[in-house]
């Protein structure tokens, strides 16, 4: 059985403590807490005080609630100017999924770069990426790249090669299936694939290249995914991240409680 978990991304267009307390009325346990400064601020790593920090793991525990992982990123490995800034930004994502109790930090793998220059843009990160790694193990942790459209990692060969180049056992893959379903593959053939370099999973639906509908609206089969993770031994969460251009929580309460029932049926 494989664990669910919803994520504050969808409830961007309210505060993490408006987030947290919708996602707690949903009965959820595990959560994901996003982290991305121009698009769902739900959380500084840079900029979070140890006060603001200890505050947060007081809801957190008081609420009975446990972070699978954070999904941070700032800046885009490869691109110059931006590079530094997206390795410094991830360890400190690291850094506050270690203090609040995460088993991983989810970040995007860098931009995507014409079809002819991909390997050449993957050799020259792989080794920034991989210290990345370093930096992870050292406080217990992974680091996971997510499958994503118009990112280096795109497709779940692009995935496999990439993690082939970095080979750090640190390092993994969080898959997506409606990033996959952008990709024209399919989920459950993507996690075969992947196998044992998928470290985190988040859940939701897609139709062809719109990636931002709820799970049990689209395309994807669930049941096929739930299968699949069983076969290869996955025994992490698997967190429901809905996604809006414009939507306040009372919007987004009943699809996350639709796509829970859902997906229940398919992992539990």
């Amino acid at each position: 059985m494989i664990a669910l978990g919803a994520s504050t991304l969808g409830f961007r267009h309210n505060t993490l403590d408006e987030a947290l307390q919708a996602i707690h009325s949903q009965g959820f346990r595990h959560i994901d807490i996003c982290a991305y400064p121009s698009y769902c601020p739900h959380v500084n790593p840079l900029t979070a005080t140890a006060s603001e920090i200890q505050t947060l793991k007081a809801k957190l525990s008081d609420s009975g609630m446990t972070v699978a992982a954070i999904n941070a990123g700032d800046g885009s490995f490869g691109v110059p100017g931006q590079h530094e800034r997206a390795i410094h930004f991830s360890k400190a994502a690291l850094d506050l999924a270690a203090e609040l109790g995460a088993y991983a930090i989810t970040t995007q793998s860098g931009f995507e770069p014409d079809p002819a220059e991909w390997h050449a843009v993957a050799w020259r990160i792989a080794p920034d990426l991989g210290e990345l790694g370093d930096y992870a193990a050292r406080l217990g942790l992974d680091l996971t790249l997510e499958l994503h459209k118009s990112k280096l990692m795109a497709t779940g060969q692009q995935a496999l090669d990439l993690m082939t180049l970095i080979g750090h056992p640190h390092v993994g893959v969080t898959i997506d299936p409606s990033h996959i379903t952008y990709a024209g593959e399919l989920a459950d053939a993507v996690a075969l694939k992947l196998g044992q370099h998928i470290k985190h999973v988040h859940l939701r639906d897609g139709i062809s290249q719109n990636i931002m509908v709820v799970p049990g609206d689209g395309t994807v089969d669930f049941s096929a995914l739930a299968r699949a993770l069983a076969t290869m031994g996955y025994d992490r969460v698997a967190v429901i991240e809905l996604e809006y251009e414009h939507a306040q929580v009372e919007q987004v309460l009943p699809d996350l409680a639709r796509a829970k029932r859902h997906l229940q049926a398919c992992f539990q």
